[in-house]
């Protein structure tokens, strides 16, 4: 872009006071703005990205378990991100089917799906 002959009266988009530009397209008063607002752009990039990776880490077990077809009561609780606890009365309350296999209860995903139906 070329150079205007009158000074542009503009905002800098990072400290908001008033500057002359000699271009349209400048958008900051200085190149210490400019790289301020640079450094600011990069650092949300980056915590976007970790945010991103934080949640695909946290949802991957709960992918593989939700297709297992039997589920243990802790399991269960991490999908539904409650404590066991919680689990445990919705059994005892009937409202979530369970069967007890070698000392241990197991959920399956059909009573698993209708206790989320209901």
């Amino acid at each position: 872009m070329v150079a205007s002959k009158d000074p542009i009266p503009k905002i800098c988009m990072f400290c908001q006071n008033l500057f002359e530009a000699q271009k349209s397209t400048t958008q900051y008063c200085s190149q210490k703005c400019a790289a301020k607002a640079y450094k600011v752009r990069k650092r949300q990039e980056r915590n976007q990205e970790a945010q991103k990776e934080n949640l695909e880490k946290l949802s991957a077990p709960i992918k593989t378990l939700q297709k297992r077809e039997y589920i243990s009561v802790e399991e269960a609780a991490i999908i539904l991100g409650v404590s066991r606890w919680t689990v445990q009365r919705a059994i005892k309350q009937g409202k979530l089917e369970s069967a007890k296999l070698l000392g241990r209860r197991i959920i399956s995903q059909k009573s698993f799906k209708k206790f989320f139906k209901s």
